[in-house]
Formats: structure tokens, sequence, C-alpha cells
């Protein structure tokens, strides 16, 4: 009898242990997935506002400043779900919806700014890369049913627009850098390159079609310029044909 209560005692107690150290790994499970899912979001709120703060780089329409701030506020409205009593969260959620609002009653066409043409290659690259990580972000969104589909194609063919006007400014300032250092062959290449990419363009916009036409005007005035040196490299040939001639069949000196 003593035997099967000692027995018994400890089986409960294995079971209490096993029960113990299950209800401790669940915990630590949800601990774990708790602070993946926080960094999860915290990680999209933080790679949104960065987008945010390089408006000056690329210049933002009001949906697409609307949609990175909504992707925003879903974000922080995670992590609250997460951290219900969470009072910087919660400050956080209401500081967006402010922004949002402000957005939507004083965001006017002026603000979206105008293309600034790169002041450099890093600086184009910055450009390209923020462009790329926007029009990634504007897929998720509308798959995320955000935004619909007449309004991703308007912003994802705008910023697809953005790409080309970034890499048409950056071909036209290695062209004019090719041109000043005599490298003629490499300077008609880029405008050739550049004109074939917006040439077949059906919706440019103002500064594309000044840009096609400084490209086209650019070239002829390479061409213009290669023909003369040919010329003049031709008459030089000449005239130094004619000096040869001159001194062979010149009357000979009498001593």
């Amino acid at each position: 009898m003593i035997l099967t209560l000692i027995l018994l005692s400890i089986g409960a107690l294995l079971f209490l242990v096993i029960a113990y150290n299950v209800v401790q790994q669940y915990k630590q499970k949800a601990e774990a997935d708790k602070r993946q899912a926080i960094a999860k979001h915290k990680s999209i709120a933080d790679e949104t506002e960065e987008m945010l703060l390089n408006v000056n780089l690329v210049p933002f329409s009001k949906n697409l400043v609307l949609l990175l701030q909504h992707r925003i506020l879903d974000a922080y409205r995670a992590i609250a779900q997460v951290m219900p009593g969470n009072g910087q969260i919660r400050q956080r959620i209401q500081d967006v919806q402010t922004q949002i609002k402000n957005v939507q009653d004083n965001y006017s066409p002026h603000d979206e700014g105008h293309f600034k043409t790169p002041e450099s290659d890093r600086q184009a690259i910055q450009m390209l890369q923020l462009v790329k990580k926007m029009r990634a972000v504007l897929r998720v969104e509308h798959n995320k049913g955000k935004i619909d589909p007449q309004g991703f194609a308007q912003e994802d063919r705008r910023l697809e627009l953005m790409q080309l006007k970034i890499n048409i400014a950056n071909l036209l300032k290695r062209a004019m850098d090719a041109q000043i250092q005599g490298q003629y062959g490499t300077c008609r290449q880029l405008f050739t390159k550049g004109l074939a990419a917006v040439g077949n363009i059906s919706d440019k916009d103002a500064y594309l079609l000044a840009r096609e036409e400084e490209m086209r005007q650019g070239l002829k005035s390479l061409d213009e310029h290669l023909a003369q040196q040919s010329e003049s490299e031709l008459q030089n040939i000449k005239d130094k044909e004619t000096d040869e001639l001159d001194v062979l069949f010149q009357p000979k000196k009498k001593w």
C-alpha cells in the first residue's frame, strides 16, 4: 500500500513537472512569437517612415503619401494588438492619424513637387533604389486590397516614368562629360541610347519631352562638330601635300 502511494506520488510529481515544462515552453514560444510580430511590424513602420523622409529626392503624389501613412498606421495598430497597454504605441497611432488628416486637408498638387535632376551618380542610385522600393511597397499594398487596380496602375506607371527620368538625367550628364573629354563616340552612343528609350513612350510629360529634344539637338550638334572636324583634318592633309609638292618642284638654286 505504501509502495503504491509512493509510486502515485512520484507519478503525480512527474506529471506536474512535465505540465510545468509544457506551460513554460508555451509561454516562451508565445513570447518569442510576440517579439517577432512586434519586430516585423516595427520594421515595416520604420522602413515606410524612412521612405517618406526622402520626399526631397523623389516627388510623391498625394495618393502615394496617404498609402504610405496608412501602411504605417496599420503597422502600429498591429503592434497595439500585441501590446495593448503600451502608451507610446497609442500615442504614435494618434500622431500618424493626425498626419493623415493633415495630408488629406492640406496636401496640394504643388506639394508633390517637380522632378529634380540627380546631382551625382551616387544620388541617382539612391533615387533609383527609393523608386524601386516604392514600387515594391505599392504591389504589396495592392495585393492587400489597400489600393484599387486603377489607382495601382496609375501610381505604378508614374513611378516607372520616374525611373526613366532618373536614368535619362544621369545619361545626359554622362554624355556631356564624355563630350567635354573628347570622347565623341561614347557621347554619341549615350544620346542614341537615350533617344531610343524615350522614343517609344506614348505618355511623355513635359520633362521627358524637353530631355528628348535636348538629346536630339545634342546629337545633331555632335554630328555637325564631327563633320567639321573631318573637313578640317582633310584640309590639313591637302595643305600638307601641297607644301610637300612645292618643296619638291621648287626651282633649284644656282651656286
